[in-house]
């Protein structure tokens, strides 16, 4: 007599086995080398700011890079760690001033 049940179990143990390759693929494609070295991309990439904002970091010396001639590299261990260096403690409230002690988002009346 046929069981319907047991063709079920065997596609799902099918879909179980393509899911977990497909777990794995994803998994070893993830792990990029700490030490990787590359442009401007990569900076972006990590720390989510434009690339207007990261020329300024780099001309202001406030991220990590390097320059060879024209051209900028950013190491994505260095830019990891620079953004863990940035992150607030829970205790941190945002002040009302800017660091000139002019008050944040008001116009002068001139």
């Amino acid at each position: 007599m046929y069981n319907p049940f047991e063709s079920i179990d065997a596609r799902l143990s099918n879909l179980e086995a393509l899911a977990l390759e497909a777990l794995s693929r994803l998994r070893s494609t993830a792990q990029v080398p700490a030490s990787e070295v590359s442009g401007i991309e990569l900076a972006q990439e990590i720390t989510r700011l434009s690339k207007p904002r990261i020329y300024a970091l780099v001309s202001a010396r406030g991220i990590p890079h390097s320059k060879r001639g024209n051209k900028l590299y950013f190491n994505r261990a260095e830019l990891l760690a620079w953004v863990e260096r940035g992150r607030r403690s829970e205790g941190d409230a945002p002040t009302l001033f800017t660091p000139k002690g002019k008050p944040r988002g008001r116009r002068s009346t001139k």
